[in-house]
């Protein structure tokens, strides 16, 4: 007779973040949801952060480039601009696009999640999504901290000269696998692929006669982002207050970097859905804190506060772009 594999407390736990779920099969989803949002408290935070990253969304779908006369134009005068694919203002300006879409899709699960009981939040993927706006926020913080100009430069180099290589290996291997009969493409995606290939190879040969900082190693740029924050706490917000946050930020890292890379051993540190709730709400705090703090500081850098135009960000920014923006 086969032996039966019974579950322990810690496969229960990793079970029950899997699934992210909570409730029953009930059906009057919006009282059941409230109720268990007021039994569980972490949930109601979690929800409340969900929406505040929503509202970064609009920036995300409006990016402008840096008004003229800027900190952050003046980075790409004299040629340099077209030195690297998208200058300094096009490097820093995608990832924190990057991190409000995660916001958004996070905003989005949190949302369905409330309509369908039992409630399934998805925690993996709602984790990893955080991970993303961490790890894309402060990419844009570590190269745009600076108050030095070559550094900052630096610093946009060597993250560009990361998505080059990127795009060189992709059309390399398209290449390859097609020669090799491995996977055969259109002859005209091939030679567009060709194209491409020698294209980025041009664009690494300059990349090659700027100086550069490594930006190979993101828990780096995490730490040293955070550090900066650290230093310079910004004002809308009083989530950091008391708080070391390159602590809380490597930490958090390291639990939503477990859930994209398979792991599940952050799930041993759940006793429940009021600890699975407590987990994300600490999460996305991070996520939406460290966004929230990319956008300042690009606008800091790259508007002009009496040229008229509009901005799409929400106003509690105000305070910290001001005060971020006289350091540049």
């Amino acid at each position: 007779m086969p032996a039966v594999s019974h579950p322990t407390p810690e496969r229960e736990r990793r079970s029950a973040v899997g699934a992210g779920r909570y409730g029953g099969r009930m059906t009057n989803t919006d009282a059941l949801y409230a109720l268990g949002a007021s039994l569980a408290p972490a949930l109601g935070r979690v929800v409340d952060r969900g929406k505040r990253g929503k509202t970064l969304e609009a920036w995300g779908l409006k990016p402008h480039r840096a008004d003229p006369g800027t900190p952050m134009a003046k980075d790409d005068e004299d040629g340099y601009g077209n030195k690297i694919p998208e200058g300094v203002t096009g490097t820093v300006l995608f990832p924190i696009m990057n991190a409000t879409d995660a916001l958004a899709t996070i905003h989005t699960v949190l949302s369905e999640a409330a309509k369908t009981a039992p409630f399934n939040h998805h925690t993996p993927s709602f984790l990893s999504s955080c991970r993303t706006a961490i790890e894309s926020s402060a990419q844009a913080i570590w190269i745009m901290c600076p108050e030095d100009r070559a550094t900052r430069r630096a610093r946009a180099a060597g993250l560009a000269r990361i998505g080059i290589e990127h795009a060189r290996e992709y059309h390399s291997e398209a290449l390859e696998a097609h020669d090799n009969n491995l996977l055969l493409i259109p002859r005209e995606t091939y030679d567009q692929s060709t194209h491409r290939l020698n294209f980025h190879q041009g664009e690494l040969d300059v990349l090659n006669t700027l100086h550069q900082e490594n930006a190979r190693k993101y828990t780096t740029m995490v730490r040293k982002a955070a550090n900066w924050l650290q230093d310079n706490p910004p004002l809308h917000t009083t989530d950091v207050d008391g708080k070391h946050l390159p602590t809380v930020m490597k930490i958090q890292y390291r639990v939503c970097s477990s859930f994209t890379h398979g792991h599940s051993w952050p799930a041993d540190l759940v006793h429940g859905p009021s600890a699975m709730f407590s987990m994300m709400a600490d999460a996305i705090a991070t996520a939406v804190t460290s966004t929230e703090c990319a956008i300042a500081l690009f606008e800091a850098q790259s508007s002009n506060p009496t040229s008229g135009r509009n901005h799409y960000y929400p106003d509690r920014l105000d305070p910290t772009i001001e005060e971020w923006r006289k350091r540049y």
